[in-house]
């Protein structure tokens, strides 16, 4: 073992550093693997940083492909409001069906015709009544993607902020 206190001159606090050097020299392995991970930290930053900004990015268009009116949310909401007007339409079909179905029980002879007519008005009404629940599901469902839209929105500005955060560790 070299003698530290001929080589530094008395007073050196030569048992302090015999210890230093004897944990590096048991500890080399994990001192060499420390290193290479520090020399590798700011490749490894810079991809996190880019991933994070490139996820961000698509998160927000991913976001806004969902919302607005030209979006999935619009279209949806378009789809609703259309079936509400052919409910709305068949309603009305409904209405001159059942008249017609009245008008016709009281012509002599006409008694199976007008129970025709009549099963055909219950039918416009049950499909009018599946159009209406369709409608709202469509309308609920409008809603739900706007919701989710906005967030993947606010969640690509997060990302994107947080990747450039952290492209500052890597300057």
């Amino acid at each position: 073992m070299v003698d530290l206190g001929k080589i530094l001159g008395n007073g050196t606090e030569v048992a302090r550093l015999q210890d230093v050097v004897d944990f590096i020299g048991s500890h080399q392995d994990d001192l060499v693997a420390s290193a290479q991970i520090a020399h590798e930290l700011p490749g490894l930053l810079r991809l996190l940083s880019s991933g994070l900004s490139d996820a961000g990015t698509h998160a927000s268009k991913a976001g806004k492909a969902l919302t607005g009116t030209s979006g999935a949310t619009g279209r949806v909401g378009d789809t609703a409001a259309g079936l509400a007007s052919i409910s709305t339409s068949l309603s009305t079909v409904g209405t001159l069906v059942g008249d017609a179905a009245i008008d016709f029980s009281k012509v002599p002879l006409m008694g199976g015709p007008s129970r025709q007519l009549a099963s055909a008005a219950h039918s416009v009404a049950d499909t009018k009544k599946h159009l209406d629940t369709l409608a709202i599901d469509l309308k609920e469902i409008s809603e739900l993607l706007d919701t989710v839209g906005h967030s993947l929105e606010r969640l690509g500005t997060t990302l994107g902020a947080t990747g450039r955060e952290a492209n500052k560790f890597v300057r």
